[in-house]
């Protein structure tokens, strides 16, 4: 791929009284931001899709943590940052069959990992499925969790990557801000009253984004924030303005954070505050089935035999492809569940108990399910055409009746 590159604006350092910085003050920044090192600064920036997001299990139901998510795909940019200007040096889009264990593999090495989000959502849902190292983590940058810190708030208002992107870019994100409900809802579970649909927007697009910003962090030091939504109150009948806009300078050490020299704090505690709290950003509601599944993780768990005795009993009876399935397909069927269900199959994987007739029958499909990803892509893509064609409303009626067939055949081999 043709290397872009992405020119930094010229910063003029001066400090107090108009008077230019020091030598060692301006030595100082230039080493943090990068300039005067033998080498470039080598960074990868990454997004991530899930199949199954906060919403995954039906209208009604309490939204899902992180650690009930399932990853579907990532997109990686990886590029040099010489202090002037940051360089994209290759992409790569990560998608197919284990996309977590995959996503973790790419970023193996000694490149500064950046992401939006990375830290607060995309490694607590991969952990659930395979070893996140600490490795990883200390060489990581959450620029979702740098931005909550900044602004100083109980919440992240206004600090959403499409809300970045407007204050300090002037440019839209590619991708709409609001989700569709994830695919995969609940046998039985509705449609109705979702959010409006994302489209197919390429990972790496907004992996480019985040690059962006962080060289707009670094060059101009500064960061700034969108406003909160308005809100309804009863009280008034009309809507409450939301929480302005602002910014704020960006100090040296913001900016050493910001360029791997001095760690993130929530990376540094990220295992801690996700196991005990729930949570990653503070001061954050804690969440304690965030926390009840963190402490299930993959690598807290032995093999999930359980879930493999179901896989094999559906392979036996020719009702899922064969083939070898590891713990992250098993454990990726488990995440499917509803996040009480998804701790109930984790606490018996670890005390070695057998799983319910309602968890066997449940797992069963999502096994089925996850072995069958192109059907399932053909599912999801018809109930998208469903909404805005009468052709893809019939096709739809048609795959619900196949997959009704579909789900009782596989309980079949249960009864």
């Amino acid at each position: 791929m043709a290397a872009v590159t992405m020119r930094s604006r010229c910063v003029t350092p001066s400090g107090g009284m108009g008077h230019p910085l020091g030598k060692a003050s301006r030595r100082r920044r230039q080493h943090q931001q990068g300039q005067g090192q033998s080498r470039p600064l080598a960074l990868t920036f990454c997004d991530v899709d899930f199949d199954r997001g906060s919403r995954a299990h039906g209208r009604g139901v309490a939204p899902a943590p992180p650690e009930g998510w399932v990853i579907g795909r990532a997109g990686l940019v990886h590029a040099e940052w010489n202090g002037a200007e940051l360089r994209v040096t290759g992409q790569e889009l990560i998608e197919g069959p284990r996309p977590a264990s995959r996503l973790i593999n790419a970023l193996h090495g000694k490149r500064l990992v950046i992401g939006h989000g990375i830290l607060t959502a995309d490694f607590r849902a991969a952990a659930m499925v395979t070893d996140v190292p600490d490795s990883l983590l200390k060489r990581t940058v959450d620029t979702l969790a740098f931005a909550h810190r900044i602004r100083g708030k109980r919440y992240p208002t206004g600090c959403g990557l499409d809300a970045l992107a407007k204050a300090n870019l002037r440019d839209p994100r590619a991708k709409p801000a609001h989700p569709s409900s994830a695919p995969g809802l609940r046998p039985g579970g509705g449609m109705h009253g979702m959010s409006p649909e994302r489209g197919d927007n390429d990972p790496r697009e907004d992996a480019l984004t985040v690059a962006r910003l962080w060289q707009t962090m670094v060059t101009t030091q500064a960061l700034s924030w969108g406003a909160g939504n308005p809100s309804w109150t009863h009280y008034h009948g009309n809507t409450r303005p939301g929480t302005p806009a602002g910014a704020a300078a960006l100090a040296d050490e913001n900016i050493a954070e910001l360029t791997g020299q001095q760690r993130q704090i929530e990376a540094v505690e990220w295992a801690q505050r996700v196991r005990f709290e729930g949570r990653v950003m503070r001061p954050t509601n804690t969440d304690s089935v965030a926390a009840m599944l963190a402490l299930h993780s993959a690598k807290d768990l032995p093999a999930p035999q359980q879930v493999r005795e179901l896989a094999d009993a559906l392979q036996e009876a020719g009702k899922i492809p064969p083939g070898h399935l590891d713990s992250e397909d098993l454990l990726t069927a488990v995440q499917c569940l509803g996040p009480r269900q998804n701790i109930d199959v984790r606490e018996r994987i670890l005390n070695g108990k057998k799983l319910t007739k309602l968890l066997r029958e449940n797992l069963a499909i999502y096994l089925w399910e996850v072995t069958h990803p192109e059907w399932m892509k053909v599912f999801w893509e018809t109930r998208k055409l469903a909404r805005t064609t009468a052709i893809g409303e019939l096709r739809l009626s048609h795959l619900k009746l196949e997959q009704r067939k579909i789900r009782g055949r596989v309980l079949n081999v249960f009864d």
